[in-house]
């Protein structure tokens, strides 16, 4: 049993600030009783770090809506100071469409309490996982108990996929100890089968992603973990208040197969996965080099990020370092936190955004050899530098047809918050500070970690979604007027796996194609949407799309209307290219 390690707090008054007047642990009360998921947390269950007023100005890009959209919920850090590594992750949650009715949902997961992690009284209550379905008028209806989500245990991230091909999108919880998978029964219930299905992975959990590793058309799972924390190690320096992850054995991540029966094999070292010195904080599954199989990128903390690159039969070597994107432009194995996909510089092939403890990474691909870390060229370094960046993500969020770019930032050893970062795309892979065109949220100082990306309203403007620690979660409404067009496109796997993860789409329009690689939505302890938005511009048609399966299927369309959700199926055999009709 762990038991908590005295941590130093030189300097933390000077960083703290008012929030020394703060006398009670964060979000933990002792409970008489049992807890309910659909209860509304009292105030003496959720007593939290005040959230800062933020006065919005009529011409904001960006309007906090997460109270009149019914998003209650709070963050349960069961510490009034953030005491050691584990705490300071914070913890995320998913955007999935739990009941296929076409819109996006929103799962959040909580911490709460553990032994030797938290500062807690004996019988201290953990605040529920929370699910809030959408109900398509722009709010949110807490569908926690009825679905059976609540979960248990200290919560860090989650992931949603259909591994089971029934239609219905399952979805699994990452915790600091034994892992969840809840079975989406398809009547608005699941059911947790994480023994069961032999994927209830015991480790220091932080991360997880749906993969097809051998394009068998099931999805697999990869589990990413952190380290193994030791709570009575008190090697540090006084100012940063608890040790780094430096000071901590590092934890092995799991691979699992499906295997088509409804249960799981742990594959991971014939897959080539079990590497030795991983601390994870984030994974994500890719096409990078668009050969056809999914890749995996892992972030790594205080040490080199990993490329597994994928033999096409689920076999996996690491070639971050050849490849150029273990390190960063400065030579630095910084902490690594989250990373995002997406054609920055609209040459036709997939970037990687990652966010780090100051400066971060944006590796461009070059088809002729390693990616080249254009951290400092792009303008995205004097924007971020003064900032621990946690979540972040490509969108473009006024579908101008090039990649923008939102950061959640807060500080890693103090409740201290800072301002969330938009960086605008300037149309040539340079970025400039766009916190005036965001508004007053961008000013706040928010103690933020997960990041998703999601059009919650289906109104073609891509809306975000981020999670704070010892908070609530804020949802930021896409006000930014455009008469500008998009898509959005939900596949559809039939000889693949049901989602179309590792399927490549290419959307050309006025001569222009973009790629996107669906599945690949995992950030730091978020996924954003599984749909995939595409930002047209002054093109009120996509000239051709093309989908290019994970079975191999091509399948083609010409003069796609915009401004439309399309959704499309794997064809059986490939097929010509053929018109789509305008909506009705």
């Amino acid at each position: 049993m762990w038991s908590p390690a005295p941590q130093g707090r030189h300097f933390a008054n000077l960083r703290v600030g008012a929030i020394v007047l703060l006398t009670t642990l964060v979000g933990c009360e002792p409970s008489p009783r049992a807890p309910t998921a659909s209860s509304t947390p009292s105030p003496s269950a959720t007593t939290h770090l005040p959230t800062p007023v933020i006065a919005p100005g009529p011409n904001d890009g960006f309007k906090d809506v997460t109270s009149e959209a019914g998003l209650r919920f709070v963050h349960q850090l069961c510490d009034d100071h953030l005491s050691n590594i584990i705490e300071s992750n914070g913890a995320g949650g998913a955007i999935f469409d739990y009941d296929n009715d076409g819109w996006m949902d929103v799962y959040l997961v909580n911490s709460g309490p553990l032994e030797g992690v938290t500062k807690h009284p004996p019988g201290t209550r953990r605040e529920p996982n929370r699910l809030f379905r959408n109900r398509h008028d722009g709010t949110f209806e807490d569908v926690t108990e009825k679905a059976g989500v609540a979960g248990s245990g200290y919560g860090t991230a989650a992931a949603t996929a259909d591994y089971d091909n029934d239609g219905d999108t399952d979805l699994y919880v990452v915790n600091v100890g034994r892992n969840l998978l809840f079975r989406n029964r398809g009547d608005g219930t699941f059911e947790e089968v994480g023994a069961a299905t032999q994927v209830d992975d015991p480790g220091t959990g932080i991360a997880a992603v749906f993969v097809d590793v051998d394009n068998d058309g099931l999805l697999d799972l990869f589990v990413a973990n952190y380290l193994t924390f030791d709570p009575t190690y008190r090697l540090y320096f006084q100012p940063d208040g608890f040790p780094n992850a430096l000071a901590y054995k590092p934890e092995f991540n799991v691979l699992y197969r499906n295997q088509g029966d409804g249960t799981f094999t742990n594959i991971s070292e014939r897959a080539g996965i079990r590497i030795a010195g991983h601390r994870a904080m984030s994974a994500i599954a890719l096409d990078i080099d668009l050969d056809g199989d999914q890749d995996l990128y892992l972030c790594n903390d205080l040490s080199p990020n990993s490329l597994l690159l994928n033999d096409g039969k689920g076999r996996f070597t690491d070639e971050a370092a050849r490849l150029g994107v273990a390190y960063n432009a400065l030579g630095e194995a910084a902490g690594s936190m989250g990373t995002s996909v997406g054609d920055s510089n609209g040459d036709g092939r997939p970037d990687l955004l990652v966010t780090r403890f100051g400066y971060g990474s944006l590796y461009l691909a070059d088809p002729r050899g390693p990616f080249s870390d254009a951290l400092m060229v792009s303008g995205i370094a004097a924007v971020t530098a003064q900032f621990v960046s946690w979540g972040g993500l490509f969108l473009d969020f006024d579908n101008d047809r090039d990649l923008d770019i939102f950061i959640a930032t807060g500080d890693a050893h103090f409740l201290v918050g800072w301002q969330s970062l938009l960086l605008e795309n300037r149309g040539d892979g340079t970025f400039a500070d766009a916190a005036e065109r965001g508004g007053a949220v961008f000013h706040s100082k928010l103690r933020g970690r997960g990041a998703a990306g999601f059009d919650y309203n289906n109104d073609g403007r891509q809306d975000l979604l981020m999670t704070t620690i010892a908070d609530r979660p804020f949802l930021l409404k896409n006000q930014i007027p455009s008469d500008r067009h998009w898509l959005l496109i939900k596949l559809e796997g039939t000889r693949s796996n049901r989602d179309g993860h590792g399927a490549i789409v290419r959307v050309t329009a006025k001569g222009r194609t973009s790629v996107h690689l669906p599945g690949a939505t995992t950030g730091f302890l978020m996924q954003s949407d599984p749909r995939i938005h595409v930002g047209l511009g002054d093109a009120p048609v996509a000239d051709r799309i093309e989908v290019r399966w994970p079975s191999g299927t091509v399948q083609n369309l010409e003069n796609v209307p915009a401004d439309r959700l399309l959704s499309l199926r794997e064809p059986s055999t490939a097929e010509s290219s053929r018109r789509v009709p305008p909506s009705p």
